[in-house]
């Protein structure tokens, strides 16, 4: 559950509407027990280790409604709402929780919640079953722009950070002191 809201954009949303506002302080809980044996093992400044909660690609998969269908000579891979891999390209990420995305999700949401119908589909042009990464990567493409303003302020950000730790050294000399040994 914590993995869930953890892991940010449409995923901490279907989190947030499966599970509701009251599930919201377990993020700044802590791990949980889970953690440590099926949790993100992360590796700190001089090699220690921590571990995080994070979410398997089976969870994910289960969240957005993913379908592996065997049609002999392949496999597709259809899901009610897009993967990660689609989300995180798409004109909505854009690196919080906007109006917009709201207004795509809740959409996306009472569409599903009016069923499948291939004469909606054909006559709207509305994809309300489940569609392919590709698909869902070119309906959640909007403003084809949004990507490139997003990787160069990224870069921008970190060439930022770059320059700031060779003009006052390492961050962690600055900060509050670490917890541990060294």
């Amino acid at each position: 559950m914590r993995a869930a809201f953890l892991h940010g954009g449409l995923i901490w949303r279907l989190a947030l509407h499966s599970l509701g506002f009251d599930h919201l302080p377990s993020v700044i809980e802590g791990i949980s027990t889970e953690a440590i044996p099926f949790g993100d093992l992360l590796v700190g400044d001089g090699g220690q280790t921590y571990y995080d909660d994070g979410l398997s690609e089976e969870e994910i998969d289960f969240m957005c409604g993913t379908y592996y269908i065997d049609l002999r000579e392949w496999t597709t891979v259809v899901s009610w709402w897009p993967r990660p891999n689609a989300w995180n390209v798409s004109g909505l990420n854009v690196g919080f929780w906007s109006a917009r995305c709201e207004d795509w999700f809740q959409t996306r949401l009472g569409n599903i919640q009016e069923g499948v119908s291939r004469t909606r589909h054909a006559l709207t042009n509305d994809t309300n079953g489940p569609i392919t990464s590709t698909q869902w990567k070119c309906s959640l493409k909007f403003q084809p722009a949004t990507n490139k303003i997003t990787r160069n302020m990224s870069a921008a950000c970190y060439d930022f950070m770059a320059r700031a730790s060779d003009v006052h050294g390492p961050a962690s000399s600055h900060g509050p002191a670490k917890a541990g040994p060294d």
